[in-house]
């Protein structure tokens, strides 16, 4: 900006200002120049109250300008500034302030509209509200809905479904819910989702509900079409032996014209046959009944009594149980937090028993190793803990990762292939989660 004419006007009173005061001054010290020493006093004080009028215009013009902006009325400066000299020494730079908050409040304009088609456009319901209940912000999914809208108090949920009305006002930020809900004679699967933001020192928390019925129904329809694949292969590897076996031992004991056969008449070699047939059915009978009760303990968990606990106490005392097998295996066991004081809430028991099918699973993996070694970390995030369980053993192939957690699934000539299957319905009933990574050794990663 060009202050040129600014300063040569503040210059000129200024110095006609110094003239009349040393007038006056110079005056005073004469007598009889009563006349002069007034004169000069009088222009003095004139020169004195123009130079204060002149710098006044420009606070004023930029008082003006600032009401301007605080008002949001962003018209030219030329209709701001009436004095001619102070608009063209100012003009430039105001309109060039004005012209980029123009610009600033039309990319607003045009953001805020694009975010708000964006939101109007997704099938997913999405609302705010204040610390009041009040809905601040709610887009057209969730007001069809829900039947509320924008300033609308969230308490006109309560009278659709309170089991939703609760949820939404107990969930904190972060975290996850899934809710049955029936509206209108439908059906609903909807996964709650909440975070909570701060504006202008506000809390507003900001809810999402997503239908997940078909999603679900979906996953449901392949989880059985696996599991019943599971289920038919062992019962088949059960029941075939069995059938095949009793066929044979009926054949033996029975003549060719259906009538029983006598016992005395029964080779040796064919009564050591029949013993042994009758000791495998015995066996697979064993195996299939072994069989049916892992699954009525897969389907018979029970719910967790929340305490709090100590993880690191939790581990040790799996170490202490596990010592011998890793002793006989020779195994470096590695626990990165041990003297760590770490106390969540959760169930002792149930979360010790994951722990160990998952070291039991650590052990067997790299038992065969040549320096097999075994290591647990947990780290504390925010309102969460995160415990990783990690081998160098060989790792799991990428075509079984997406199996091993089916019910029944195994790889091991000994295992039932509900342990995994079972530690993800523990963390699940915990509201964590069970993760695996396998692309160096295998590390599980269980969140609580």
């Amino acid at each position: 900006m060009d202050f040129k004419n600014f300063r040569f006007g503040l210059l000129i009173r200024t110095i006609f200002l110094g003239v009349f005061l040393f007038f006056t001054i110079y005056s005073s010290y004469k007598n009889e120049w009563y006349v002069t020493m007034l004169v000069s006093a009088v222009l003095s004080i004139v020169f004195f109250i123009e130079i204060i009028r002149y710098a006044e215009k420009y606070k004023r013009s930029l008082s003006e300008f600032l009401i301007s902006i605080k008002s949001r009325d962003f018209i030219s400066s030329s209709n701001i500034i009436a004095d001619k000299t102070t608009r063209d020494i100012l003009r430039e730079a105001y309109d060039s302030i004005l012209d980029e908050f123009r610009n600033i409040r039309i990319d607003k304009e045009v953001q805020y509209h694009y975010l708000k088609t964006m939101i109007e456009h997704v099938k997913i319901a999405l609302f705010s509200f204040d610390e009041s209940g009040k809905i601040q912000f709610i887009n057209k999914t969730a007001s069809e809905l829900l039947n509320v809208h924008s300033n609308h108090n969230i308490s006109k949920i309560e009278n659709i479904d309170s089991n939703l009305f609760k949820l939404i006002k107990s969930l904190k930020s972060g975290e996850s819910e899934l809710l049955k809900l029936k509206l209108n004679d439908t059906i609903l699967h909807l996964s709650v989702y909440a975070t909570e933001i701060k504006i202008q020192r506000k809390s507003i928390k900001l809810i999402s509900l997503q239908n997940i019925k078909q999603e679900l129904e979906y996953q449901e329809l392949e989880s059985w079409q696996k599991l019943i694949r599971v289920l038919t292969h062992e019962i088949m590897n059960s029941v075939t032996p069995i059938s095949s076996l009793s066929n044979s031992i009926n054949e033996t004991l029975s003549e060719t014209n259906g009538k029983k056969s006598e016992l005395q008449k029964i080779s040796d070699d064919d009564f050591e046959d029949i013993l042994s047939s009758i000791k495998t059915i015995e066996n697979r009978s064993k195996g299939l009944l072994k069989f049916v009760s892992s699954y009525k303990q897969l389907t018979r968990i029970p719910r967790p009594d929340i305490k709090e606990i100590n993880l690191s106490e939790l581990v040790n005392h799996c170490q202490t149980l596990l010592k011998q097998k890793l002793a006989e295996h020779k195994i470096k066991f590695t626990f990165n937090n041990q003297n760590e004081q770490l106390n969540c809430f959760a169930d002792y028991d149930l979360i010790e028993q994951v722990m160990i099918n998952l070291l039991i699973n650590a052990i067997d993996a790299v038992k065969n190793e040549k320096n097999p070694q075994i290591t647990v970390d947990i780290k504390n995030e925010i309102n969460k803990y995160k415990i990783s369980i990690k081998d160098n053993g060989k790792g799991i192939n990428p075509e079984e990762i997406e199996k091993i957690f089916i019910p029944f699934y195994t790889t091991k000539k000994e295992g039932s292939g509900i342990g995994l299957s079972l530690s993800r319905q523990i963390m699940r009933l915990h509201k964590g989660s069970i993760q695996v990574n396998s692309e160096q050794g295998t590390e599980f990663m269980l969140e609580l």
